[in-house]
């Protein structure tokens, strides 16, 4: 029993060596970019969202039943132009009893003025005659104007934005019927950080320029050099909204199109040299410090950086490389300190 106990164990350690020997980690291969400095003018980036220059909301003064709407959400109005009606029905009762008013009020003038030429009545009975007609001359004024508001018209040029009221609901006094969008201009938001408010300060950025890339139009590139930042920050974000005013004769730029906004060089500032890496291999540990994993002497080398601005699918390295080092690109998921890669 004891020599067959033997015999197994020493078979399970030879077999136990035989595995030891035979294993080997393969190296992981990897694709890598050499870190070098390229000229660029560092600029600022946002993205922002088109509002129109100018919204009008368009309603009836009076209350009533709309008759007929007749424009659409994204028709073109002009000034003056009917958008709705409403049921005239009371109103033109109103305008007819106000016409059998004031000619009571005229025809009892006529009467009285000849008894006041022949002082029959009174000063004041006569002053109460005449009272009696301008009052009922104010009166159908007022429901010729009641009568003329249940035909709404457009107060300004512009696009239809939201369309509130169908035929047959009720209207009430200012109660929209639609909006008017001026999107001749447009306004471009973007929320600016506090650290960089002051570069948008209107006494100091006079003739620097942003340009609007718009990616729902192919990437058209539209440019301002006016704005108007807010002066109260938000609580929360430490953000200033910051509006720049462009030109959209096309009408292609709409409310609420997502665009990216990038300050541009006024001419005064020289090109840095920079260096870039792809935004995908910077990586994040669990205490927030960022690293990039490079390739030296055939092994992962783990290597801390501060990274800066993004543009596209690159971002700027402001420290921790150096020119001519690899920076693993592909295949960074799979590596850690000190792991063989091949190339």
């Amino acid at each position: 029993m004891n020599k067959l106990f033997l015999f197994s164990l020493i078979l399970v350690l030879t077999a136990c060596g035989r595995n030891e020997n035979n294993y080997k980690v393969e190296a992981l291969k990897v694709t890598t970019e050499t870190v070098s400095a390229g000229t660029a003018n560092i600029g600022k980036h946002y993205v922002g969202k088109v509002e129109e220059d100018s919204s009008t909301p368009v309603s009836f003064i009076g209350m009533g039943t709309v008759t007929k709407v007749y424009v659409e959400e994204g028709q073109y109005v002009a000034k003056g132009q009917l958008i709705a009606e409403m049921d005239p029905t009371q109103c033109e009762n109103t305008l007819q009893a106000a016409k059998a008013t004031l000619d009571q009020a005229l025809d009892a003038q006529k009467r009285m003025q000849v008894l006041h030429e022949s002082q029959s009545i009174s000063d004041i009975d006569w002053v109460n005659v005449q009272t009696k007609v301008r009052t009922a001359q104010s009166s159908l004024d007022i429901a010729k104007k009641a009568l003329a508001d249940c035909r709404l018209t457009a107060p300004c040029s512009g696009i239809v934005g939201k369309k509130q009221m169908e035929n047959g609901m009720t209207a009430l006094p200012s109660q929209p019927v639609c909006t008017i969008l001026d999107i001749t201009r447009v306004k471009v938001k973007v929320s600016v950080p506090e650290k960089e408010i002051a570069f948008f300060n209107p006494k100091q950025s006079l003739g620097k320029s942003v340009k609007v890339t718009a990616e729902a139009l192919g990437g058209k590139i539209f440019r301002s050099s006016q704005f108007v930042r807010s002066v109260q920050g938000d609580a929360l974000t430490h953000t200033y909204d910051v509006r720049f005013s462009v030109s959209n004769p096309g009408g292609e730029l709409l409310p609420g199109m997502v665009v990216n906004v990038s300050t541009e060089d006024d001419g005064t500032d020289t090109d840095q040299r920079i260096m870039t890496v792809p935004v995908r291999c910077v990586q994040q540990d669990a205490s927030g410090n960022q690293f990039v994993w490079l390739a030296k002497g055939g092994k992962a080398c783990r290597q801390p950086v501060e990274t800066g601005q993004a543009q596209n699918d690159r971002i700027t390295i402001l420290s921790g490389l150096t020119e001519d080092e690899k920076v693993i690109v592909e295949g960074y998921q799979k590596v850690s300190e000190g792991s063989e890669i091949i190339l």
